[in-house]
């Protein structure tokens, strides 16, 4: 699989961050009893915690993070495109510049919370017409709740799953 650019809320990361962490715990209770063996039972998953480091590039460093800052300020949760993995709707909770720019650099630091899989709109249609540059397979699969074999399986036309061509459509059932 190629290496995607991180992504959000329609913001392309020149650069993909230096570290990337990203941190699922499953909720696991415990319970014991005086009489009986110890037992666990897994009640489903805590939120994705996704957080890292990164530099913007150029020229136009504080002007790409001030970009950064207004979709933080927004509030609102968008697709969260990472390298090697499929896109999660998201906040983007945490944004901090680390240190004044070095010509032309500037090094930044983020956390995202995943946004609850309830809060996700269900949406059920046959086609997906309006796609932005840049946009991938997995964003529309995500998005539509459709498997990313499964849309690979319906357009044997599309040549670039990770980058789709501006009015493409895709098929999605």
């Amino acid at each position: 699989m190629k290496n995607v650019a991180m992504r959000f809320c329609g913001y392309d990361f020149h650069h993909n961050p230096a570290t990337l962490k990203i941190e699922s715990e499953g909720n696991i209770r415990e319970l014991t009893s005086p009489c009986c063996e110890p037992k666990a039972d897994h009640l489903g998953y805590r939120l994705r915690h996704i957080s890292g480091e990164g530099e913007l590039y150029g020229a136009d460093c504080i002007a790409q993070f001030r970009e950064l800052m207004r979709l933080h300020e927004n509030g609102t949760s968008g697709l969260l495109t990472l390298p090697h993995m499929p896109p999660i709707e998201a906040y983007l909770k945490e944004l901090q510049m680390l240190a004044q720019p070095k010509e032309d650099v500037l090094t930044y630091r983020f956390e995202f919370v995943e946004q609850s899989r309830r809060d996700v709109p269900k949406e059920a249609f046959e086609y997906y017409e309006t796609i932005v540059p840049g946009e991938s397979l997995w964003d529309i699969g995500y998005r539509y709740h459709v498997a990313i074999d499964t849309l690979v399986g319906l357009n044997p036309q599309i040549e670039y799953i990770d980058s789709l061509k501006e009015g493409e459509r895709v098929r999605l059932c």
